[in-house]
């Protein structure tokens, strides 16, 4: 108690501010209180130096989250701008991602669909900076993969080829697949990049998409249909990277919300329903 004391002592103006903060966002959360929230809002944080930049960049997180539970999508793009601005470089990454979790969770809660269009206009408007930025290879598919689902989202088809068509889609080694800790990024969002192409009926990304993630490359060479190389690919990587379960489960749960401005998708999904194997092989060749 003694050592804490001293250390409540030393802590700046901000590093106090901060601490109380979170004790006030952890209890509206127990409290699922949406005032507490929103006085959260209102709150003015006090100068801060140098040394809290860290504890400043992870405050901009907090209150960008808090936006987002109220679809603030304004304030939500003015904190996580700050947080970028004020990171160290090697969270830069990290931050654009944590950013297009937050549109991404708004996209499954809302039925409006101008408020669906915007916020498709807005992962479009973000991926579209974080491209500009330095990241991993497969990070930086993974931006590119949400872009152009967006950009199919938004009926934009023709542009969809265009964003995907130079990408070097390098396969994914082995020892990453199976390193759990390794592309948690990408297998969280790769499958928006097949979506988007299964919705621009493009076998060529298809193609380059199932290669860069498959598991079984005599599969690919092989000449099955199209829809049998999807279909085992997305299965068996499904099973590996919960990651990408969970991307596939949410598509599939939103099948019929969404069908409206993913019409090809809508069809695709009422194939699956009906078992219909012919009408989806069917679906598959046409996109050749």
């Amino acid at each position: 108690m003694i050592q804490l004391k001293k250390n409540m002592e030393t802590m700046s103006d901000f590093g106090n501010f901060y601490q109380q903060f979170v004790k006030r966002l952890d209890q509206a959360r127990i409290n699922n209180n949406p005032k507490e929230f929103q006085d959260l809002f209102l709150v003015v944080e006090p100068q801060w130096t140098e040394e809290d930049k860290p504890l400043f960049v992870e405050y901009c997180l907090k209150k960008a989250g808090i936006f987002a539970l109220f679809g603030e999508t304004l304030d939500v793009d003015n904190w996580m701008q700050k947080a970028l601005q004020f990171s160290e470089t090697a969270s830069v990454t990290a931050i654009y991602f944590q950013w297009i979790d937050l549109y991404w969770s708004l996209c499954k809660n809302t039925d409006s669909q101008p408020k669906l269009e915007a916020l498709f206009s807005g992962l479009f408007n973000i991926t579209s900076q974080a491209i500009k930025m330095k990241h991993g290879i497969y990070d930086s598919l993974a931006f590119h993969g949400i872009r152009a689902f967006s950009l199919a989202a938004l009926g934009k088809h023709s542009e969809v080829e265009q964003a995907l068509g130079n990408l070097d889609f390098k396969a994914v080694p082995t020892r990453l697949l199976n390193d759990k800790n390794q592309l948690k990024y990408f297998y969280s969002h790769i499958y928006k990049m097949i979506m988007a192409a299964l919705e621009v009926r493009s076998a060529s990304i298809m193609e380059n998409v199932l290669n860069m993630i498959t598991m079984d490359d005599v599969l690919m060479r092989s000449i099955v249909p199209l829809y049998q190389k999807f279909n085992t690919v997305v299965i068996d990587l499904a099973d590996l990277r919960p990651e990408f379960a969970a991307d596939f489960n949410t598509f599939y749960q939103l099948r019929k919300k969404w069908a409206g401005f993913l019409p090809n998708y809508g069809l695709f999904t009422m194939a699956i329903e009906e078992e219909n194997i012919k009408g989806l092989n069917l679906f598959f060749t046409a996109m050749e």
